[in-house]
């Protein structure tokens, strides 16, 4: 088992940076987006010093384990506020897309966060979900994940609502590390369904509140999250992720699912 620290170390090369995926973070026929947007953030801090505050991934093709290049296709730093684009390569094709706009942390007289709502079972109700080879995903092994919000995927459930508490197993920080969080759920819609089928994140967005750089991995965030929207194979899923009774995370994402 590779921990997330470790796996997202960047090597720096002409034109950006090399990484490798490493075995154990499989999710399908590909590597867990909280990883492959991980290294996009990594190489979103190494070119600029201000603190992330939103992120835009667009995963474009599968990304198995080996080397990966990371490159920088455009950077524009003014005064409060650096916009920056970074493309994740695989066998010299883009593989997936960053968006970032990064600024320096402080608090504003415009702040506000949403309130919180209650969890459906407390920490003690929540289920841990366990490992098991060949049934949930292999990226799992890096991730503590105790299911407290909504049903169980393929459970027919009349709701498409995930969540409950996760965490990182092994050294994990940062925005990397609050990303690996929030994409640790199966997508809401699944639990509407009876059968087994597959899902994946065509594209993610992610805005941070606050500073976030020095979060801990290894302790625990809760995440709430819903399908608000469904056309098709498509679905709009948008969450909420506290840490220490605290907001610091929202995100939407574009999933589609298949069978």
């Amino acid at each position: 088992m590779v921990d997330l620290e470790t796996a997202l170390t960047l090597h720096t090369e002409p034109g950006g940076w090399s990484a490798h995926v490493p075995d154990g973070w499989g999710q399908g026929r590909t590597t867990y987006g909280g990883l492959v947007a991980g290294y996009l953030v990594r190489a979103a801090q190494a070119a600029d010093e201000r603190s992330v505050r939103s992120v835009d991934v667009y995963f474009i093709e599968p990304v198995p384990p080996g080397e990966v290049h990371l490159r920088i296709d455009g950077r524009r730093a003014g005064k409060n506020m650096t916009h920056l684009g970074v493309t994740l390569e695989k066998d010299g094709k883009p593989s997936a897309i960053g968006r970032f706009l990064l600024a320096d942390p402080g608090e504003g007289p415009f702040d506000h966060v949403p309130e919180l709502p209650e969890p459906e079972r407390s920490f003690h109700d929540a289920i841990e979900i366990p490992r098991i080879d060949g049934v949930t995903p292999e990226f799992l092994q890096n991730m503590s994940v105790r299911y407290g919000e909504g049903d169980f995927p393929m459970s027919g459930s009349s709701r498409a609502v995930a969540g409950g508490w996760v965490r990182n197993i092994g050294p994990a920080r940062g925005v990397a590390a609050l990303l690996s969080h929030l994409d640790a759920w199966p997508p809401p819609v699944m639990a509407l369904v009876s059968k087994p089928v597959s899902a994946s994140s065509v594209r993610w967005h992610v805005h941070f509140h606050g500073d976030v750089d020095s979060c801990d991995g290894e302790q625990w965030s809760w995440l709430r999250e819903e399908a608000t929207w469904r056309s098709g194979p498509l679905s709009t899923v948008t969450g909420m992720l506290v840490r220490d009774g605290v907001p610091v995370a929202y995100s939407e994402q574009t999933q589609v699912m298949y069978g």
